[in-house]
């Protein structure tokens, strides 16, 4: 391992666009007129606006849920631990969670906490 792995994501990084102006096909309806969209897209004739450095992705297995948020309608926009803003979106067995970066760290400790029942 060099010194400089740590610059190097373990996967290629989501990309997530916030597309305004309409809600596209697959996306996650966050307003009215407003989504994200995980991926890759065919977003002719929308607004689009970058967000991949702006959110931070987390996946958590679905038992977790009940104690993260009192939201059971997903995909939704609301908050996780009692204030954190969150999109939520189902995944596999489990859901993704994509929050503000700045509050990236301080979810993922709690999620671990969690984790080991804590």
């Amino acid at each position: 391992m060099s010194r400089l792995s740590f610059l190097s994501p373990p996967s290629p990084p989501l990309r997530l666009l916030e597309v305004r102006g309409g809600v596209p096909d697959g996306a996650i309806q966050l307003g009215p007129h407003r989504a994200l969209v995980v991926g890759d897209a065919d977003l002719d004739g929308y607004r689009v606006y970058d967000m991949s450095a702006a959110l931070v992705v987390l996946e958590v297995e679905a038992a977790l849920m009940p104690r993260l948020t009192e939201l059971r309608d997903f995909p939704c926009v609301g908050s996780i631990l009692r204030g954190v803003p969150a999109v939520i979106e189902p995944h596999g067995d489990g859901y993704r969670l994509f929050v503000p970066q700045e509050l990236g760290q301080f979810v993922r400790e709690t999620i671990d906490d969690l984790r080991s029942g804590l």
